[in-house]
């Protein structure tokens, strides 16, 4: 490894975007410690024109890669055989950095050790620019900057994509991410799990995820639309979970995969309640929930989300009232 940190941007048209995605790295200035790999996955608009020209101003910090298009997940995958950085974060390509916050960390990677470094986040909204921060903290009393053993903090957090930097030498230990596949986020995060030994998280608000764009993968149509793909995502992961525990890995590591697949499960029953109204839909739902609690007891008890619950405790009948509620509260939202 002749770098300190590789980053990938998975970049498929997005041009509107680009610009201040790369230039986020290069201010106050270059840092010649990382590696930016511009993964190029089919674009037809102006994405690798744009890129080209941070390659050609800043030929050590960036490269372009260019592949057919697979898909976000084939990105990554991509990005992890080439990388050269002894840590590993993915920003997309709509998104950005703070500059100043980013620089702290790949200073403070010099000295890292950790396998997972655990930063904080904010959404910013596209039309109006409000900020929020995803979490105030990681969890109540965190202590910045400390190393945990992650046996001491897997009970407590939960871990998402744009807050982690990784070592390397953990991803190249995973399976491949599902290709021509949304919702892979999760696949990830969840993959280098069992490896996982030690963790520092840091008070820097480093990533800018854009929020409010047509058709992200989150809006709940995108999720109706995309239903077969959350389901593939799951499954796998359930697998993986499965195999897991046939390898008899720490307790410590089960627990995070079981309460990380208990919020995964819980959000295949919103995509459930979002569509409208069907009497078809509480059979659907309790079928899920039953193949659940007999395959995977841990993970059916670490549903703790209060809906799915009165769900379960009324057998369902309560479905009107809680697609009702969904309804309302998604229309609140906008």
């Amino acid at each position: 490894m002749d770098k300190l940190l590789t980053v990938v941007i998975p970049a498929y048209n997005i041009e509107k975007y680009e610009e201040q995605c790369l230039s986020s790295f290069v201010k106050p200035k270059a840092l010649p410690e990382i590696e930016v790999l511009v993964v190029n996955d089919g674009s037809s608009d102006r994405t690798v024109e744009i890129a080209e020209k941070y390659v050609q101003k800043y030929p050590d910090i960036f490269r372009v890669i260019n592949k057919e298009n697979g898909g976000h997940g084939s990105t990554i995958n991509r990005g992890i055989e080439e990388a050269r950085g002894t840590y590993f974060k993915v920003v997309d390509g709509d998104d950005w950095v703070d500059g100043a916050a980013f620089g702290k960390l790949v200073r403070f990677l010099h000295t890292a050790k950790s396998d997972f470094i655990v930063n904080r986040y904010c959404w910013v909204h596209n039309q109006t620019g409000e900020k929020k921060l995803e979490f105030e903290s990681p969890f109540p009393g965190v202590s910045y900057g400390r190393e945990y053993a992650f046996s001491e903090v897997s009970g407590k957090t939960f871990l998402k994509m744009h807050a982690l930097t990784i070592k390397t030498e953990l991803l190249r230990k995973i399976p491949k991410i599902d290709e021509h596949c949304f919702y892979v986020d999760m696949e990830y995060v969840l993959f280098p799990i069992p490896y996982v030994r030690t963790v520092t998280f840091l008070e820097e608000v480093i990533y800018q995820y854009r929020i409010g764009l047509a058709g992200q993968s989150m809006d709940m149509k995108s999720m109706q639309k995309n239903e077969v793909n959350y389901t593939r995502v799951l499954d796998r992961l359930l697998a993986y979970y499965e195999e897991q525990q046939r390898r008899k890995i720490p307790v410590y590591c089960l627990t995070y995969l079981e309460n990380s697949l208990g919020r995964m499960a819980a959000t295949r029953f919103k995509i459930f309640l979002s569509f409208p109204y069907d009497r078809s839909i509480p059979g659907k739902m309790k079928a899920f929930d039953r193949n659940l609690k007999e395959r995977y007891p841990r993970i059916y008890a670490a549903v703790i989300n209060k809906p799915v619950l009165l769900l379960r405790k009324s057998g369902y009948l309560l479905y009107p009232a809680a697609h009702l509620a969904f309804y309302w509260k998604e229309r609140i939202k906008k």
